[in-house]
This record gives structure tokens, sequence and C-alpha cells, in this order.
């Protein structure tokens, strides 16, 4: 049984006066029927190198949530914990996937740009090219400008990014979210097995 490290969404609760980390259950859930434990990260960066030299992950997940604070976001400590994983799955060649907010991250983190996008919220939508197939949309960014050790591997009708790959390392992302599938789609856990060696 292979050990996931994942990362989490930053809630902020005015009303308790509290900022929590997040995860749906559903991601234990859907790496459970792929033989792998999750292990949520926290989100404080000044913890992730003992955390990591501790856990020592066999894997990486960069989940969805929070919008990148040079795109108008508000946690700083999420992006800071993305960019410290995504270091820790380059140094030591570990599988990185990245969700959503996840794959953000990877673009962001070898040069791309992102740019906002209207009606990926809440809808299903086909996707082309690698991947070919009805996903879920729950976004307001695609990536505009991918960096040059990336390459698209799969497109909205319109021609918006959907799926990214490294050129020379394990790494990929996608915008749909493969936990939010009632019941999990067969071909996302295909993909994710293949993705993460599991």
């Amino acid at each position: 049984m292979k050990i996931v490290a994942i990362s989490q969404r930053v809630d902020n609760i005015k009303e308790y006066g509290e900022i929590r980390d997040a995860l749906d259950e559903q991601w234990h859930r859907l790496f459970w029927q792929m033989d792998a434990v999750l292990v949520p990260v926290p989100n404080l960066p000044e913890s992730i190198p003992a955390v990591l030299e501790r856990l020592r992950p066999e894997a990486v997940v960069l989940s969805g949530g929070n919008t990148p604070v040079v795109y108008g976001g508000t946690a700083k400590q999420r992006d800071k914990v993305d960019e410290m994983l995504i270091e820790y799955a380059v140094q030591y060649s570990r599988p990185l996937l990245g969700v959503c907010r996840g794959m953000q991250s990877v673009a962001l983190y070898f040069g791309s740009s992102l740019r906002k996008v209207e009606g990926h919220v809440a809808v299903k939508h086909e996707v082309t090219g690698e991947i070919n197939r009805t996903v879920n949309s729950y976004h307001t960014y695609a990536v505009d400008r991918l960096g040059g050790e990336l390459r698209a591997a799969a497109w909205t009708k319109q021609g918006e990014i959907e799926a990214l790959q490294h050129q020379t390392l394990p790494v990929f992302g996608m915008m749909w979210h493969p936990e939010r599938m009632n019941g999990f789609d067969k071909d996302d856990i295909k993909l994710i097995r293949e993705k993460l060696a599991l």
C-alpha cells in the first residue's frame, strides 16, 4: 500500500475565528480503492520539510481549492506548500498529480500563466486530445500559456487546456475533479493509477 501526500484547501471560517485546512473525504475513498493511503499535509510551510522527511511519500497530489494569490487569492500559505510539494516531487522523482487548483500550481511553478474563463463552474463538458471524454468542471481560471517544459494533453472544444504533462518528469495535471464523481469514474481511476504508478 503506497503512501501519497495530498495538499489541502484553506478555509477561513470567520464566525469561529478559525483558518482551517480542508479536504473532501471522497479523496480518501477514491485512493483507498487504489490500495493507497492519502496523508494530508498542513498548510504550514515551516513544517513541510520535517513532514516530508518523516513521511517520505511515494507520490504527491495537489488538490483543488483556493485561487493562487497572484490571481487574487488570499491563501499564500497554500501557494507556498504547493510549491514545496512540487519541489519535493521534482527532487526525488516522485509522481505528482495536480487537480484543478493543483494543476494551476504546477503550471505556475513551471512558468505558465493563467487566464479567467467563463462557464466552467458546476458544469460538464467534453475534452479531447490524449484523453477523450466528458468531465466535470469547477474552476474560474484556465492555463493560458504553457511553460516550456509542459505540454497540453487535453483541451475543451473552445481550446482551453484541461490536462497537461511535464515533458520529462512524472508530473501530470487535470482540471476536472475525480473525487466529485458519483461512484468514481473507472477512466479516472485508470489515469490516476498510471500517472502516480499506483
